[in-house]
């Protein structure tokens, strides 16, 4: 049965196991629920599947960028006075390229330029950085499967999670996606009940490897 879902699961470019295991140690230090880790990074990014299809440029504009794949330009990739400074400090840090890492493209509105499986924005990560590199014990690095997991983590027992009710986990990923002044508009509802699907799904697999 572990075998089996193993292989159904790992569709996304963190394998299940792996995810499953980063989760439980993350939700020891924040409790918050495994599967609704897992639900979260299914929801944003199919566990790391889908990172981004966005390269800075700052061209011509800063926080313009174009498409990975096109290299058609695309305006407001990341908020210029907000995230490319820490996107740059971050990457100047971790050794990577600025202009070769993908990141989220901006929606219909608003800006893209969101990190790695948990798709945390680079001023936001930059407020996360202490409590994640004590949390983990290594340099933080969006793009890295465990300090990503951690730091889904960390932000939804920031959210509330950590109360363990169905009503604040899901209050929590809407926070998560919209913040907590937009986390009650009814356009963003389907975000949280995406979540609370895939947590469910994930919750029932994880009853069956733990023998439930």
């Amino acid at each position: 049965i572990r075998s089996s879902l193993f292989n159904l699961r790992d569709s996304g470019a963190i394998p299940f196991g792996t995810a499953y295991q980063y989760a439980k140690e993350a939700s020891a230090q924040t409790g918050v629920r495994p599967a609704l880790i897992l639900g979260i990074l299914r929801q944003e990014t199919n566990l790391g599947a889908n990172v981004g299809q966005c390269l800075l440029t700052n061209d011509p504009n800063k926080g313009d960028g174009k498409g990975k794949n096109t290299g058609t330009p695309i305006k407001g990739v990341m908020k210029g006075t907000r995230d490319v400074d820490p996107f740059m400090e971050i990457t100047a840090e971790l050794g990577i390229d600025p202009y070769a890492q993908v990141v989220s493209c901006p929606q219909s509105i608003g800006y893209g330029g969101a990190m790695g499986p948990a798709q945390f924005i680079p001023s936001t990560w930059m407020q996360y950085k202490a409590r994640l590199a004590s949390m983990t014990g290594s340099v933080p690095n969006p793009w890295n499967a465990r300090t990503a997991i951690f730091a889904t983590a960390l932000l939804m027992m920031d959210n509330g999670a950590d109360a363990g009710t169905r009503a604040s986990e899901r209050l929590a990923a809407l926070r998560y996606f919209a913040g907590w002044g937009n986390a009650n508009k009814a356009a963003f509802a389907f975000y949280g009940d995406g979540v609370m699907e895939f947590t469910d799904d994930f919750q029932r697999d994880i009853d069956v490897l733990e023998g439930k």
